[in-house]
């Protein structure tokens, strides 16, 4: 069977991409900065002969792997970036940056994808078609997905898109969820202007942080009396910043606000009302606001028919994917709605092709992005065993 020969692969390369992960781990790069991760990247590519070039998005890497006969494209995705926080862990590979750690498991991401691409590469004979793995800098700020698509990535529209992301959950439980699974995650900045005066004599000016005031309140009428209980939105108002003096009447304030949205709808509705509520209030109390909007992460949306294919796959090989790693979960696999309110720019991807993906459940004591994250290393090979069986069952 073809996934006894993926498992067997897998096992066979588990000690040697467990070192890479390890490299990895211990030298994180944050959004943009990737230089050292893109380079031992371009390094095993080079090693497997697999070709690839450098995206114009620095310093991304595009890779193919081409089976020799006609068939599908499928582009896998892996991010490389990692965050400004201090890791705390003992591990024995732990961050050597100071105040930079892989404190999302984008280190694994990227090893898996190795991987992958490893075993695909020896197995070209077994399918059709090519495959494009990306590796994407600044998943985590800055929207290299985007960014990579601007510069060309899709010229060529692949025929499904697929991506994994590990988390703390029970180990080797799958998060597949149907439709939007993550949110729009967007901002708007509210200036609001008024007439400075000295305090003695209000009567004189417009009083900016009065309208400011009255818009942050009335701001978070927004969720709860015009979006849909169901629409699964939020609205924060997470800055303010305003005033000189105690004894001065301010003339300027200004607001920031996160926005966070399910579907593009909601998003749009939300973007109105932000606007409508801060220039009705400011004009009624004699000021006046300039507001900007700015375009966060596109929400991430699998596509049923590729969701439905890649559950089925998981379930008809369930028993060889958990093979020397663990029992098969009770509940292996959640489905339906699984939305979270959270960003993820792999959302770019899903909105140019059909898409599909997966969280991978990998144990560990604390959460993303935290000092203290890590993962159980053998749910790695878990994540390589089903994302090159279910590009080789797409392929075929």
């Amino acid at each position: 069977m073809l996934i006894e020969k993926i498992a067997k692969l897998s096992d066979a390369l588990e000690k040697h991409y467990l070192e890479v992960r390890h490299d990895l781990h211990a030298h994180p790069e944050l959004s943009y900065k990737e230089f050292r991760t893109s380079q031992k990247v371009q390094d095993e590519l080079r090693r497997m002969g697999i070709p690839f070039v450098l995206s114009p998005v620095k310093p991304g890497v595009i890779a193919t792997i081409d089976s020799g006969k006609p068939g599908k494209l499928l582009l896998l995705r892996a991010d490389m970036d990692a965050l400004p926080i201090q890791e705390t862990t003992d591990l024995p590979y732990a961050s050597q940056c100071d105040g930079v750690m892989h404190a999302c498991g984008h280190d694994v991401h990227t090893t898996n994808l190795l991987a992958v691409c490893d075993i695909l590469n020896r197995t070209k004979d077994q399918w059709k078609g090519r495959v494009r793995a990306v590796f994407q800098p600044a998943e985590e700020n800055g929207g290299g997905g985007r960014e990579m698509i601007k510069a060309g990535l899709m010229e060529e529209k692949p025929d499904a898109c697929m991506g994994m992301h590990v988390g703390v959950w029970t180990p080797g439980v799958f998060s597949i969820g149907e439709g939007y699974v993550s949110a729009y995650s967007d901002a708007e900045y509210i200036t609001v202007h008024g007439k400075a005066v000295h305090s003695s004599k209000p009567e004189k000016g417009v009083d900016a942080v009065l309208i400011a005031a009255s818009i942050v309140v009335a701001l978070n009428t927004i969720c709860s009396r015009n979006i849909s209980p169901m629409a699964q939105s939020t609205l924060n108002v997470g800055t303010i910043h305003g005033g000189t003096a105690v004894n001065v009447v301010t003339d300027k304030v200004e607001i920031g606000a996160m926005l966070r949205n399910a579907d593009p709808d909601s998003r749009e509705n939300m973007f109105q009302k932000i606007e409508q509520i801060s220039r009705g209030i400011a004009e009624g109390m004699g000021g006046s606001v300039d507001l900007r909007r700015h375009y966060g992460y596109s929400s991430v949306y699998n596509d049923p028919g590729v969701t439905h294919f890649a559950i089925e796959t998981i379930r008809k090989n369930q028993e060889a994917l958990y093979q020397g790693i663990g029992d098969v979960p009770e509940e292996n696999i959640l489905t339906g709605n699984q939305m979270q309110l959270g960003a993820e720019d792999f959302g770019f991807y899903s909105h140019e092709a059909p898409s599909c993906f997966i969280k991978v459940g990998t144990g560990g004591p604390s959460l993303n992005h935290t000092p203290t994250f890590q993962v159980e290393e053998k749910y790695i090979k878990l994540m390589t065993r089903t994302m090159t069986l279910l590009a080789e069952e797409f392929l075929q």
